[in-house]
């Protein structure tokens, strides 16, 4: 006799007769060769979810890629695409009336065989082990994620990382309860009939429980908050039911996870209280690293949408290629939970997803594997080994600081609600590193490593939004749109002897502070060429402005575009003086193949200076802007702010 099966599970390997058709009369399914074809379309949504409805596992597949989606009258398009690795996915697309391409809304892998990707065993030293597999086979089939076994799945995530995970709990330990530890948690008792209920953590007379916290976008829904006039009734009880659902399905998880307390923005900090907004946002980040673990909302859109996504209309799941494949702007509105928080446990329409300092799991790879690129990992990694490093700069402080940069690289390809917040997002990962070290920072610059900093540069000409008040000086990135890059060229790198090849620094930091009109500056002491644009235009160079005849052009990028654009020096005739200002001479065993790099600048009149751009110039160029030995009294301080 079979065993009954759950009401939570799903079925699998039903398909209708066009999905059946579709794959039994592909080219490229049966061998995976590498190429792109049409493998089915739909003529609307409604078309899609009937089908879903009527039992088709792809079809349920398919339209879990589009829930939630605002697609009009458009027809759904389904594309195979097989890479050279053999390696195959399908892309769901949106093709509108009257439109020749169709707007990809998502992907789905796909597996020769469905079960494989389960059944083959994980590797001896995997970060999780199960030795009853369908603790991941039935969260695998769940058909929703607030049912107890997809709940089992992150219960035992959690339970493993705590006990057996050492960098994590290395990690964990970097913050401690005596600093950042909330004013308030929410307390959960109850499991059927959830009560909540805010409690002050100044009246534990033990020791501070263990909490979780939350990650969602908070959206522009109006939701109960924390005020002034209901923190008293708070204190006796908080009304589930009148909260969003993020919030009740978020003190659900706390429950399933086999914990009491949780911690949520708008629930533990006063809203209309601008002294505990200040207090608390000073140790936002260190709230988030002292939690046992965050719980993230990531697909939901705002604290509406809630955790506990449905896997498909039918209760069929949807497995996206990598669902863990995320940078780290999607969550503009918590990289500090992202990366200081040492566990997190992501709830979205593709299933349970796991991330920790060792590891990066799935549903479908529920044993975890170790992340090519995981920012919490690499970061967090660095900040407990830099306490064992010197502040001036031992190997650890030098990894460290690498660790920041990959992690501003990835967070200012984010596209920011508010760009006034640019700063304030980084701020925890910036306090973090200070407390660990003896750096200061400078509006999102290192101070110890400044001259180093200077030279960032973007990957292409971008903006500088207009803020309400003050952001940052223009030599800092935090104040210009786009992803923001180091100078690979300064890299210290090996000679053919195998001696270390250092830049070689001409330019140095005189002073830093603030004007009387509270704008950042920095004081430079370099050599200054003044320079224009070139007579023809071409390719943006510039040149010496006093040289005349053929001479060498000097590469240079600018930060915004409306400065890419702008007629320079003499392509208008009008001298606005432009310099490029040397700051270092990168290292190489070939001489022709050393670089000059440093600032593009334009001075006004009363001889400040703004940052427009940087620039660079091959040594081995035959009449380069600067010459081989400058002399200290060829430089001149330069003030830019």
């Amino acid at each position: 006799m079979s065993a009954t099966r759950s009401p939570d599970l799903a079925e699998e390997h039903v398909l209708c007769t066009a999905c059946h058709s579709a794959a039994s009369n592909s080219d490229l399914l049966p061998t995976l060769k590498k190429g792109t074809e049409n493998f089915r379309s739909y003529a609307s949504l409604s078309e899609l979810k009937l089908s879903s409805l009527s039992g088709c596992h792809l079809c349920s597949l398919l339209f879990g890629v589009l829930r939630g989606s605002d697609i009009g009258s458009g027809s759904v398009q389904v594309n195979l695409f097989v890479s050279r690795s053999g390696g195959a996915w399908l892309k769901v697309g949106i093709l509108d009336p009257g439109e020749t391409r169709e707007k990809i809304m998502g992907e789905l892998s796909v597996f020769r065989n469905l079960e494989g990707r389960l059944d083959n065993p994980p590797e001896p030293a995997s970060p999780f082990m199960f030795p009853d597999p369908s603790i991941y086979r039935n969260a695998r089939l769940s058909k929703s994620l607030s049912h107890d076994v997809s709940a089992a799945l992150a219960r035992e995530w959690l339970r493993q990382c705590v006990t057996s995970h050492k960098d994590c709990a290395l990690a964990a330990n970097l913050a401690t309860p005596n600093h950042g530890y909330p004013t308030r948690l929410i307390q959960v008792t109850g499991d059927e009939n959830l009560n909540l209920r805010l409690v002050l953590t100044e009246n534990f007379s033990k020791s501070k429980p263990p909490y979780l916290t939350l990650s969602h976008c908070w959206g522009a829904a109006k939701i109960l908050r924390l005020l002034l006039d209901n923190l008293a009734d708070f204190q006796h009880q908080i009304p589930f039911n009148q909260l969003p659902p993020t919030f009740r399905e978020a003190a659900r998880v706390t429950r399933q996870l086999g914990h009491t307390h949780i911690w949520i923005n708008s629930l533990c900090i006063i809203q209309d209280s601008k002294a505990d907004w200040r207090d608390e946002s000073k140790i936002m980040g260190d709230i988030y690293a002292n939690s046992v673990c965050t719980i993230s909302a990531l697909t939901a859109l705002s604290s509406v949408q809630g955790c506990f996504a449905e896997k498909s209309p039918d209760g069929k799941e949807t497995t996206p290629r990598n669902p863990l494949a995320f940078r780290i702007c999607h969550l503009p509105h918590g990289l500090h939970e992202r990366i200081l928080g040492p566990r997190t446990v992501y709830y979205g329409a593709w299933g349970l997803a796991w991330e920790c300092v060792e590891c990066l799991a799935t549903e479908s790879k529920p044993w975890g594997e170790v992340g090519r690129f995981s920012p919490k990992a690499d970061f967090l990694r660095e900040c407990f080994r830099a306490p064992s490093s010197s502040s001036s700069g031992g190997d650890s402080s030098t990894a460290l600081f690498s660790a920041w940069r990959a992690v501003r690289a990835a967070y200012t390809g984010c596209q920011l609600t508010y760009f006034d917040d640019r700063l304030v997002a980084v701020s925890s990962l910036i306090q973090r590193i200070e407390r660990l070290t003896s750096w200061k920072n400078l509006w999102g610059m290192w101070e110890d490593k400044l001259l180093d900093e200077l030279l960032w540069f973007t990957d292409a000409p971008s903006d500088r939004p207009h803020t309400r008040e003050y952001l940052a000086p223009t030599w800092s990135w935090a104040g210009l749109e786009g992803r923001v890059f180091e100078e690979m060229a300064l890299m210290p790198r090996v000679g053919p002897s195998g001696e270390d090849l250092l830049p070689e620094w001409i330019g140095k930091v005189v002073e830093t502070g603030m004007d009387e009109k509270g704008r950042g500056y920095v004081r430079l002491r370099g050599a200054v060429k003044r320079v224009v644009r070139r007579r023809d235009g071409s390719g943006g160079g510039l040149v010496d402005r006093d040289r005349g005849g053929d001479h060498a052009v000097a590469s240079w990028a600018a930060d915004t575009v409306e400065d890419s654009k702008r007629p320079l020096g003499i392509i208008t005739g009008q001298q606005e003086g432009l310099c490029c200002l040397l700051l270092a001479r990168n290292a190489d065993e070939n001489p022709d193949q050393v670089l000059d790099l440093g600032l593009v600048i334009r001075q006004n009149a009363s001889g400040e200076a703004v940052r427009i751009g940087r620039f660079w110039q091959a040594r081995g160029d035959i009449r380069p802007l600067f010459p081989a030995e400058i002399r200290e009294s060829d430089k001149e301080d330069v003030l830019v702010i």
